[in-house]
């Protein structure tokens, strides 16, 4: 699967300071929920296909008989989250997952069909989740978008989940943006690509950041547009650098090999599983 075929979207600065919208609330920094001593909450970044690992994440959470506290999701990562905060297993997100046909678009083919709304992706999750708000979820859930008039990240915390997913994976280009509140609203991963800090805010003592970006090294450039797809991918592993160091334990995957002749969804949610497997140790040390 060529880098081009392969969406992924960039952090075009460092991280501005949070912004809360939950509807209809201006924009604020949420004040932090108290922290439960030993609570782990799970920060699952961007990564378009790459995404399927974080279904072996809780997969292997099960295993090992761990229930994250809160979890925070990123673009694909905030469809993962959403759904294994309102409770469903690693099974059902799979089945969901499919449902959708999580393919990209050909090369640059959104330039010619031009943007539109993500109204599958919201309606797949408000139906798994029966229509609860975030804030009915069992888990503690946050999903970051960017806003593109302040270019702040935007955490939110309240609201209907499924909108708060589309937002977060409203790539530029591809779907339009989404209002919420004040805010219009793009994918999570131009601001916060790994979303440590919107798990912290949600009452953790210890945050995992699962990062399952594309990394430039995988693959090497060979044209124009995958220079262009190179400089994307430059920035964006650049800022999930520095937003995973805030995280007390940190699961970066290097998966492309996985998927460079074909999409091996069961190789993806594997290495998901067996990355998680080998923190398991010291997740469960209290």
């Amino acid at each position: 699967m060529r880098r081009r075929d392969f969406i992924s979207v960039a952090a075009a600065a460092p991280a501005a300071p949070a912004a809360s919208a939950a509807t209809p609330a201006p924009a604020a920094t949420p004040a932090p929920a108290k922290q439960a001593p030993g609570s782990i909450g799970f920060a699952l970044g961007t990564g378009a296909l790459h995404s399927w690992a974080h279904i072996g994440v809780v997969r292997g959470c099960a295993r090992i008989g761990l229930q994250p506290a809160a979890i925070a999701g990123c673009s694909a990562g905030a469809a993962v989250g959403a759904l294994w905060a309102a409770g469903l297993g690693a099974d059902e997100i799979m089945r969901i997952a499919h449902r959708l046909d999580w393919q990209p678009p050909g090369a640059m083919s959104w330039l010619v069909r031009g943007r539109r709304r993500n109204d599958a992706l919201r309606e797949e999750v408000e139906r798994a989740v029966r229509g609860r708000r975030i804030t009915e979820l069992p888990v503690r859930f946050a999903a970051v978008a960017t806003d593109t008039h302040s270019g702040e990240s935007v955490i939110l915390d309240a609201g209907p989940v499924g909108l708060a997913v589309e937002a977060s994976c409203a790539v530029p280009l591809l779907f339009e943006p989404v209002r919420i509140g004040s805010h219009e609203l793009l994918d999570g991963s131009l601001t916060a690509p790994v979303p440590v800090e919107a798990a912290r805010l949600l009452g953790v003592e210890r945050v995992v950041a699962v990062d399952v970006a594309y990394r430039p090294y995988e693959e090497p450039p060979n044209s124009s547009s995958d220079y262009a797809f190179q400089a994307m991918h430059i920035l964006t592993n650049a800022l999930a650098r520095e937003q995973a160091r805030a995280a007390e334990h940190v699961l970066k995957l290097d998966l492309h090999h996985l998927m460079r002749e074909r999409l091996d969804v069961d190789a993806l949610v594997n290495a998901g599983e067996a990355a998680l497997m080998r923190l398991a140790p010291v997740l469960l040390r209290k």
